[in-house]
C-alpha cells in the first residue's frame, strides 16, 4: 500500500506543467571585431598578396594597449606572439599569398592555400558573414595543431584592390601579465 501511495504521489509531482525561467543570451560576436554584412565571394575569389600589417596588443592586466608593425624588424614576422608555431602564422612581406577558392554555394567548404602549396591547401568555410580557415579536408595532416583561424574582413577597396583582414585573436600569458591580441593584415589582389 506505501508503494502505491508513493507511486501516486511521484505521477502527481511528474504531470505538474512547471515554467522554466528565461534565460538572457549575450549576442556578441565570437571575436571582438564585427564582419561586414556580406562576404563578397565573387570579389575575394583569387590570390592576395600581403602588403602591410600591424598587431594590436593589450595587456589585461595593466590595462595597456600597444599597436606594433609586423614588418619594423625585416619583412618576416609572425601572427602568434613571439614566433610563429604552424606555417599560416608565418608571414612574409611582398611575398605571402593567401589564395581563396570558395564554394560553389554559400554556405559551403572551400579552399584555402598558403603560398601557391596546392599540396597542402586548407579547408574554407564560409558562411554568409564569416570566413574559416580549417585544417585539410582531405589526408591525416594536421597544418594548424587541429585548430582553425576565423578571419574577419574589415575593409575591402574594390577600386584598388585591397583588403584589411583581422586574423589570429588570441589571449595568452606573456611574461606573467595576460594579454589579448589579434593581426590586422593588408592585402592586394594579384591575379
Amino acid at each position: 500500500m506505501k508503494n502505491i501511495y508513493k507511486l501516486l504521489i511521484l505521477i502527481l509531482l511528474c504531470s505538474c506543467e512547471k515554467e522554466y525561467p528565461l534565460i538572457e543570451c549575450d549576442n556578441t560576436y565570437p571575436t571582438t571585431q564585427e564582419p561586414i554584412p556580406y562576404v563578397e565571394v565573387d570579389y575575394l575569389e583569387g590570390n592576395w598578396l600581403l602588403i602591410d600589417g600591424n598587431m594590436f596588443m593589450e595587456n589585461l592586466d595593466l590595462d595597456i594597449q600597444e599597436e606594433i608593425f609586423h614588418f619594423g624588424g625585416g619583412v618576416t614576422s609572425s601572427l602568434r606572439y613571439p614566433d610563429p608555431y604552424y606555417d599560416f602564422e608565418v608571414i612574409t612581406r611582398y611575398e605571402t599569398v593567401w589564395s581563396f577558392i570558395f564554394p560553389a554555394q554559400v554556405p559551403g567548404l572551400g579552399s584555402f592555400v598558403l603560398n601557391g602549396d596546392t599540396l597542402s591547401s586548407y579547408g574554407l568555410n564560409v558562411t554568409d558573414n564569416y570566413i574559416t580557415v580549417l585544417e585539410p579536408t582531405t589526408g591525416g595532416q594536421q597544418l594548424m595543431g587541429g585548430s582553425s583561424r576565423p578571419l574577419v574582413i574589415k575593409r575591402m577597396d574594390m577600386i584598388n584592390g585591397i583588403i584589411d583582414v583581422f586574423v589570429q585573436e588570441a589571449y595568452d600569458n606573456i611574461d606573467g601579465y595576460n594579454y589579448h591580441y589579434y593581426s590586422i593584415l593588408t592585402f592586394k589582389k594579384v591575379n
